[in-house]
């Protein structure tokens, strides 16, 4: 390889960096993992992730949404939160989302190990898009479920806090997506024109 080649291929690299999103393993990812892993005596790991994915025509519709808890340690805490919307317009030849909340102790004292896992995936027939108004409560879900790291919850006010956030993206979800073509569009009308919705949690 001469200098001139390995500069351009140097060159072909950051452009490449600059153009992925921050944080983004690949572009065109399909899946949203948690992983939160201790080991130490009195340690505390915590992990969320959050995708929202939009998906166009016939390609196979199989997302994985994956929250990862495990410790192998005393008195300590991990915790996996992993949150993925997928929509979907055209005639996907299938859908088969996965959705994982995997929570393990192994050989662990006074351990607590939690992990959460929602998935919502919606096919409709034309490009939609979500109102101001959901997008809006959408960042608020994010930024809430976020929070929850600095609150350390016990395990179940932590279950029903993420259930609670679950319920606001059902909301959000059924009246606030409107077709790009008609932003205009009355949502609940989208609502029922919707050719597949799947819920995994």
């Amino acid at each position: 390889m001469t200098g001139a080649t390995r500069r351009c291929a140097a060159l072909l690299v950051v452009l490449l960096a600059c153009v992925l999103p921050a944080g983004s393993a690949q572009a065109g990812s399909t899946e949203n993992i948690a992983e939160a892993v201790v080991t130490e005596d009195n340690g505390r790991a915590w992990d969320f992730a959050w995708d929202i994915d939009r998906q166009r025509g016939d390609a196979l519709v199989d997302h994985r949404n994956v929250a990862n808890a495990r410790a192998s340690c005393v008195r300590c805490e991990a915790t996996a939160i992993a949150f993925q919307i997928v929509l979907v317009n055209g005639n996907p030849r299938q859908v088969v989302p996965v959705n994982v909340a995997e929570a393990v102790n192994t050989e662990c004292t006074e351990c607590q190990v939690v992990a959460e896992a929602r998935q919502f995936v919606r096919v409709v027939d034309e490009p939609v898009k979500f109102t101001a108004g959901g997008r809006a409560e959408l960042g608020d879900v994010k930024r809430d479920l976020a929070a929850l790291e600095a609150q350390d919850l016990p395990v179940d006010q932590l279950h029903l806090a993420v259930e609670q956030q679950e319920a606001r993206i059902r909301q959000v979800l059924g009246t606030e997506l409107v077709t790009t073509a008609n932003p205009d569009s009355e949502p609940e009308l989208l609502k029922q024109r919707s050719l597949q919705a799947v819920d995994l949690g």
